[in-house]
């Protein structure tokens, strides 16, 4: 189905825009969640590594994949160069973490009585408590409130796992200035 409607305007990349290259665990949901934001404004370039299939998606293997791109590269040339204002993350060990901070886009607490410790159950849990479920060409809009609701989370968690919580807002606000403008004029047009 494609949206008629779009809440923002595409734009393409200043030529000074900040570059983030993000190593992703998933092949569909983390780099969908985050192209968004390369559509909506033109004051960063993502660059989105998708795990691989066919390859170790584990973290150790995406740093594996991430020296080759910037140390050792195809022909002895690395394949990225990074400017002093780019950054290179890793959305990792995202599954279940990654369910979790889309669910913090919503609410600030899940129901602790519930046993939510794998993918499965924090897939079906973000499924029932969003009508729909979550939507990756226009829920990223609440970027802000996820930022806001998964630091808080993560810590006033006493405990050592920190179940249900989510290091993912560290990404979100290093993302967040760079987009502020945009997403700000996109939730003005929802009003």
């Amino acid at each position: 189905m494609i949206l008629k409607n779009r809440l923002f305007e595409r734009k393409e990349p200043e030529r000074d825009a900040s570059l983030f290259i993000i190593y992703c665990e998933g092949s569909r949901r983390e780099p969908k969640y985050f192209e968004y934001f390369e559509k909506i404004s033109s004051r960063v370039k993502l660059e989105i590594i998708k795990a691989d299939s066919q390859g170790n998606n584990s973290p150790s293997g995406l740093l594996k994949q991430a020296k080759e791109d910037f140390f050792e590269g195809k022909d002895s040339l690395p394949k990225y160069f990074l400017g002093k204002e780019d950054k290179v993350w890793f959305v990792a060990q995202s599954n279940p973490c990654f369910e979790v901070w889309l669910f913090y886009h919503f609410f600030r607490e899940y129901d602790k009585k519930l046993s939510l410790q794998d993918c499965a159950a924090w897939k079906c849990y973000l499924n029932e408590q969003i009508s729909g479920g979550f939507d990756s060409r226009k829920h990223p809009i609440y970027i802000s409130r996820a930022i806001i609701n998964s630091e808080w989370a993560f810590y006033s968690n006493s405990s050592e796992l920190r179940q249900g919580t989510t290091e993912v807002f560290k990404l979100g606000k290093a993302l967040y200035p760079m987009i502020k403008d945009s997403i700000e004029r996109a939730i003005l047009k929802l009003n």
